[in-house]
């Protein structure tokens, strides 16, 4: 578990790899009496979220086309069975976990940062610190929230000391600081919209506690300048940063979309249009992303075509798969586990399912790998951890 958890904001030809290892070792290891344990049902109920599109495809008769959008999401089956049939005997430590989640993410955007220093300084390459550019490992999108999850965990850490979070008070400011910064270099609007959050609760929550002294807030103040100033000069930021700030867009009737705000509206349009033709059932994973394109081509938003734009939004795209049926599948598990895990006080799948909801507004996170071993990894932590009748660390 601490291997993927490190190696997880890592080039996605690794963490498959390692994925593969790590459930094969566990798979030859594992007890599968523990399949039949009722209290251990509920952890195998994450598996509709693979198996609802399993059965789609079969009835559908498309499996053999659309194998490889099943295969995307594979973690999603397997994880939960991996956690079921190695629990009688593998005691999980979830603060080691983050911890070493963490680890790997500030490796990760060290690495990325010395990387566009290297293209811009001994390349000569002027966009090397530009969205895509420096976040080498994953998209943007992607990238910016793991270290969002990784900043989330070093503000809780502040407020609620672990042991196995091996990670002091001052370099935990030290480390936020830098991750931040690197969020605002890496120019994900919905990034920096997470990260605002965080930092407004966690910053108020210290401060109603009074665990913020005067030095914290000099620190603050001080760093507020080199953040204005990467704003003001940089274009690309400062471009993006106005957009979000005068949601800008192109008008309705233009089919040359370039604004990515603009884009996601057309999107979402599109979407509407064919949920209202087939609400119910669906169109199926994989096919529903088929139609969708050539909604755009039947609308004349040659763009979108020919990017082969999912919905960017998680909740539309179960919704155009799945029907309703998948829809309210995946708001339980959003949203409605959002209150099982504050009536139980486990916070930090509070703050995971937070950025999960935010993230999937401008994302459809479970079509791609970056994104659906990211959910299916710490989600099936959390969700054993909520329904599981021991007290794990954290």
């Amino acid at each position: 578990m601490f291997l993927i958890a490190f190696i997880l904001p890592f080039e996605k030809t690794t963490i498959r790899y390692a994925l593969v290892i790590f459930l094969t070792l566990y798979f030859f290891y594992g007890d599968y009496k523990e399949l039949l344990n009722k209290k251990k049902w509920w952890i195998l109920s994450l598996t509709i979220l693979w198996i609802l599109p399993f059965i789609q495809l079969l009835l559908f008769q498309k499996i053999d086309v659309y194998w490889g959008s099943l295969m995307t999401k594979l973690s999603l089956l397997i994880l939960p069975i991996i956690i079921v049939i190695t629990s009688g005997y593998h005691k999980m430590n979830i603060s080691k976990t983050l911890f070493f989640f963490t680890i790997g993410c500030i490796i990760s955007a060290a690495f990325c940062g010395l990387y566009a220093i290297f293209n811009y300084y001994f390349l000569v390459n002027e966009n090397a610190f530009k969205y895509a550019s420096i976040s080498v490992f994953h998209h943007p999108g992607y990238f910016t929230m793991y270290l969002n999850f990784s900043i989330a965990l070093l503000y809780y850490n502040l407020l609620k000391p672990e042991t196995d979070y091996h990670i002091n008070r001052k370099w935990s400011v030290v480390i936020i600081s830098l991750l931040t910064f690197f969020i605002l270099i890496a120019s994900s609007r919905t990034g920096w919209v997470t990260n605002v959050l965080i930092q407004f609760f966690f910053i108020s929550t210290l401060m109603v506690r009074k665990k913020l002294n005067s030095k914290f807030f000099i620190y603050f103040l001080l760093l507020s300048i080199p953040f204005s100033t990467t704003i003001y000069f940089n274009k690309t930021i400062k471009s993006r940063f106005q957009e979000v700030i005068m949601n800008t867009t192109s008008s309705e009737n233009s089919k040359k979309i370039r604004s990515s705000t603009s884009v996601r509206k057309k999107i979402w349009k599109t979407s509407f249009e064919l949920i209202k033709k087939k609400w119910l059932f669906g169109y199926g994973t994989g096919i529903g992303k088929k139609k969708l394109e050539n909604q755009y081509e039947k609308e004349g938003y040659i763009y979108l075509y020919q990017k082969k734009y999912n919905t960017h939004n998680q909740y539309l795209q179960f919704f155009i798969d799945h029907g309703i049926v998948g829809l309210f599948i995946l708001i339980f598990f959003t949203f409605g586990m959002i209150i099982i895990s504050l009536k139980q006080k486990k916070y930090i799948y509070t703050l995971f399912l937070v950025i999960i909801i935010i993230n999937f507004m401008t994302e459809s996170i479970l079509e791609t790998q970056s994104g659906v071993i990211f959910f299916a990894f710490f989600n099936t932590i959390f969700f054993y951890d909520c329904f599981n009748n021991k007290n794990l660390a954290f």
